[in-house]
């Protein structure tokens, strides 16, 4: 499914972390700073979503995304079934995958504005 299958295009991704965690989604993000971000670091954590990023340093066309996930998607549904949640793992050009450590990058929340 596609998050806009569900959600408004504008939705923020804290209002829909909760249910991604409460139904068991693998999440599967293209937002490379989602993982940094104090807010919606802290709604992975809290609501145990298990998410993959990809991680490149220039964004890929439509057609490398579909390749690099048919080239992890059989590794990605192992780490989705084996490992506890909440976890984020990102994903290489070459559709390797590593585990990201939720603890970095540690900072206050600010305030809801």
């Amino acid at each position: 499914m596609w998050l806009e299958d569900k959600y408004p295009h504008d939705t923020k991704d804290w209002d829909w972390l909760p249910d991604a965690g409460r139904n068991g989604w693998l999440v599967i993000a293209r937002d490379k700073k989602i993982k940094t971000r104090p807010r919606e670091r802290d709604a992975v954590l809290e609501h145990g979503v298990g998410m993959f990023v990809f991680n490149q340093k220039h964004d890929p066309t439509k057609w490398e995304y579909f390749k690099l996930l048919g080239a992890c998607l059989d590794e990605m549904e192992r780490i989705f079934d084996d490992v506890p949640r909440p976890f984020i793992y990102l994903i290489d050009r070459a559709g390797g995958l590593s585990q990201y450590d939720l603890g970095r990058h540690q900072q206050p929340m600010p305030p809801d504005e």
